[in-house]
């Protein structure tokens, strides 16, 4: 029998209709370079099933009212910048970014980045028209969030361990379809805005925004909040294919029909709504659903195997962004970086402890499947434990080696915290279990 996604209150019809104008599908990432990075195994990856199932079982429910008070708070944070009066960044924020210009940098392929590159960046950046737009708009398109206005990729030392693809610095994350934003002003050449959504700042291109009026946000800020529930789907209007939409976008509801809405972009750059159905179930829910072990099972599955993508690149995830993907559904919001993400719920240090004192904390308090354990730069989902050891979800680049190099994963995975352990070569101290400073509960 088929299961479906239940959500804290009824779920609503789903019409299966193939004649709407605006639809939501089965889809697929496109391939591109970051599918065929390294991505080696450990025994963790052999012996451990990449599947999350078996740790659901060891959840524990949310009750209703802690996930709709939850779920409250993210709706809030997630509208935040329609309400705020400016972009809110210090001086040294919003320019941040120049230091690269200091640096010695680098393309891909190892081609030294000439300074005069970076000056006409910064130019093109017009910060001197900072926050003479200063309006609301929203986000029409899957989009990556640039620290400069410019596709170009810039690295450190490529040959040096975890500074080469997909470590691009001019990547600072992805943005999705529907995102509330404020717009700071545009670049130079026009194609650009600097923007600010509730979770990080830089560049969009301009062609991925809509302004909105008080007529659309008061519209669009509905009491009620879906979210997509199956990765890589397909938002397709009038047979054309306008965006991919990744596992937890969220989409207002119509409050009369249940109906959900998308922002599209008209031809002046403002934004209007469109009802938008979907073509299958389980694809799309009411936010939140509920945190049981089917929904744990269901999201997580999709998570797992992904590659590893710096700051969403190339409509992948980092460790950050699938904590932040994997929540979301259950009304769970998450900061954008794993620093932040430290600061968002029960905080129990791990600092002092031996690799024992550790793991018996981490049993003792984690609450699978909705705990973190962070340190500096990367962050995992505790999901529970197995013959005794703490096992975790993260998309985790690669474990240290003695000489300094990394045994490379490149994708999301399910392990001990101790990966690598029966290489020879593997750096122990380096090990996730000897590196964890904090266990973090929701």
């Amino acid at each position: 029998m088929k299961k479906f996604i239940l959500a804290i209150t009824a779920l609503t019809t789903i019409s299966t209709s193939l004649l709407a104008e605006t639809i939501l599908t089965i889809g697929e990432r496109e391939k591109s370079d970051i599918d065929y990075m390294p991505s080696n195994d450990v025994r963790d990856t052999i012996d451990i099933p990449q599947d999350p199932t078996q740790f659901a079982q060891q959840a524990e429910y949310m009750s209703p009212d802690e996930q709709l008070d939850y779920d409250r708070k993210y709706n809030e944070k997630f509208f935040e910048p329609w309400s705020m009066p400016s972009m809110g960044l210090e001086e040294g924020e919003k320019t941040w970014q120049f230091m690269f210009a200091k640096r010695k940098m680098y393309r891909r392929y190892g081609q030294k980045i000439p300074k005069k590159w970076f000056k006409n960046q910064i130019k093109n950046s017009h910060f001197d028209e900072y926050e003479s737009v200063n309006r609301p708009a929203v986000i029409t398109k899957h989009s990556n969030l640039k620290l400069y206005p410019t596709e170009e990729e810039f690295y450190y030392t490529v040959s040096k361990t975890g500074e080469g693809f997909p470590f691009d610095y001019n990547q600072n994350s992805s943005v999705y379809v529907n995102t509330p934003i404020r717009v700071s002003h545009f670049s130079k050449d026009k194609k650009w805005a600097y923007i600010k959504t509730a979770f990080a700042f830089g560049w969009v291109k301009s062609e991925n925004i809509a302004f909105v009026t008080l007529e659309f946000q008061q519209k669009f800020q509905t009491p009620r909040y879906a979210v997509s529930t199956t990765d890589n789907l397909k938002l397709i209007d009038n047979g054309r294919e306008i965006s991919l939409i990744k596992l937890g976008t969220i989409f207002p509801m119509d409050t009369e029909t249940n109906k959900y809405f998308v922002a599209l972009r008209d031809e002046k750059g403002y934004a209007y709504i469109k009802k938008l159905k979907p073509q299958q179930i389980n694809i799309i829910a009411k936010k939140p659903i509920k945190f049981n072990k089917f929904n744990i099972s269901f999201i997580g599955k999709q998570l797992v195997g992904e590659p590893y993508g710096w700051g969403g690149k190339l409509k992948t995830r980092d460790c950050s962004t699938l904590t932040r993907d994997f929540f979301s559904p259950f009304g769970i919001y998450l900061p954008r970086n794993s620093k932040q993400q430290a600061q968002s719920g029960e905080y129990i240090s791990l600092k002092g402890m031996n690799e024992k004192e550790k793991e018996d904390a981490i049993l003792a308090y984690g609450r699978p499947c909705r705990s973190l354990l962070v340190v500096p730069g990367h962050v995992t989902i505790y999901l529970g434990q197995k013959n005794g050891e703490p096992i975790i979800m993260h998309n985790y680049w690669g474990a240290r080696l003695k000489n300094g190099k990394k045994r490379i994963l490149g994708r999301s995975v399910i392990t001990t915290t101790k990966i690598g352990k029966e290489l020879p070569n593997i750096k122990e101290k380096s090990m996730l279990i000897n590196t964890f400073k904090g266990l973090v509960n929701f």
